[in-house]
């Protein structure tokens, strides 16, 4: 009888090892595909923002883009509910700027007032700058381009919309001022326009006839305050929340430097290494996007280290630094780095806390007069270069941005 031809004990074992070999060279290759292929795709996004805004300059009268609704002008009436509100006036721009962003988000989505309310003291700017800009370009809302790729949760909320928590992820149990305006986060960016594109890059002194005792007042700069988290927001100066002429009037002619001044970011670096890194942290690395178009990618420590906004005298000392602490929320990736673990509050999230100790290319130096990225050699003769590493090098970046703060309302 013919013998039966079959595989020995042995040689089936010599297969499955090597195919548990070829599977282990073959993943972190086929992994390095998809990181790199949402790179191209957040570098895209980022570059269709850097784009529209040169064309909405050349249109708008070199305005760049932001909410332009200002105070004094007229309510909307257009929209259901805001009727009661026709024949009355903003008494400030960020109510303004406030219900610009609603009006646009509902005519795209339909939501009406009852699910979605203009929220009260709130800074639309910080995430949702680009809502006119989208506006512009005829995109949709939630827009796909707002979302980097890496940003789960964002792409998450934004599938769910009109119930976002649906997406079963952890959501804000408000819109961050007490009410119930959490419906707008689908419609916010992970790609945040910096300060210095929507409001003043330096303090200037602007006629305010809405105080009690009318006179000329100092426009406000934004900043995180120090122990707010990272997500609560001060200004500097006298000027009440009725100040005219405080956002959304800068010139696209303002930036001195268009290729190497930012207009947005990431707060995460998320498409290098394995766990995403605060935008803060010297190691971070992220695509950046510019005034002249262009995205290019950048670690943090290689960028300008930024300035302290808090007041007149700390702007005018281009080596004081912003520090505040970033407290992670719940939607937050895990925090990387860490400077401090805080105890359990009862919720069942640890909350990690880092210490932010320079404001980067975020909150830059000198606003839109100044650089973010190495310009080569400055007036000085000194090349920007970073030296050393982690904390140290937010100290240690060459101090020359060729501006003369020493005079003049920074």
């Amino acid at each position: 009888m013919a013998r039966l031809r079959a595989f020995t004990l042995i040689e089936l074992l010599i297969a499955v090892a090597i195919i548990a070999v070829l599977i282990g060279i073959l993943l972190p290759a086929v992994g390095g595909v998809r990181k790199q292929a949402k790179l191209t795709i957040c570098l895209a996004n980022e570059r269709t923002y850097a784009t529209a805004m040169g064309s909405y300059a050349a249109e708008k009268k070199d305005r760049l883009a932001a909410m332009d609704w200002r105070s004094g002008d007229a309510y909307p009436s257009d929209l259901p509910g805001w009727g009661p509100l026709a024949g009355k006036y903003f008494p400030e721009d960020l109510v303004a700027a406030s219900y610009q962003v609603v009006s646009i988000i509902r005519h795209k989505t339909n939501l009406g007032s009852d699910f979605a309310p203009v929220p009260e003291n709130w800074i639309p700017f910080i995430l949702y700058t680009h809502i006119p800009l989208n506006d512009y370009i005829g995109g949709v809302l939630p827009s796909p381009v707002a979302a980097c790729p890496e940003d789960a949760w964002r792409i998450a909320v934004q599938r769910k919309w009109s119930n976002p928590r649906d997406a079963g992820l952890p959501y804000p149990e408000n819109g961050g001022d007490g009410s119930s305006t959490n419906w707008r986060w689908p419609f916010s960016t992970s790609y945040n326009i910096h300060q210095a594109h929507w409001g003043p890059s330096r303090a200037r002194y602007q006629y305010n006839a809405r105080t009690t005792v009318p006179g000329y007042f100092l426009t406000a700069i934004w900043y995180p305050t120090d122990t707010g988290g990272g997500v609560y927001y001060s200004k500097e100066g006298v000027a009440d929340e009725h100040m005219p002429g405080q956002f959304g009037y800068n010139k696209l002619t303002d930036v001195r430097f268009p290729s190497s001044k930012t207009i947005m970011s990431d707060e995460w670096g998320r498409h290098f290494g394995r766990r995403p890194l605060h935008f803060s942290a010297p190691e971070s690395r992220q695509p950046l996007a510019f005034y002249d178009g262009s995205v290019r990618v950048f670690t943090t420590g290689e960028t300008n280290p930024g300035w302290n906004p808090v007041n007149r005298s700390e702007r005018s000392n281009m080596t004081s630094r912003l520090s505040y602490t970033k407290q992670q929320q719940s939607f937050d990736p895990p925090m990387n780095p860490v400077s401090k673990v805080l105890p359990d509050d009862g919720s069942g999230f640890e909350r990690s806390q880092y210490r932010v100790c320079a404001g980067w290319f975020r909150y830059t130096r000198g606003g839109l007069y100044g650089w973010d990225v190495p310009r080569g050699f400055g007036a000085k003769g000194a090349r920007a270069v970073i030296k050393g590493t982690g904390l140290g090098a937010a100290m240690s970046a060459v101090e020359e941005n060729e501006l003369d703060t020493s005079k003049g309302g920074w």
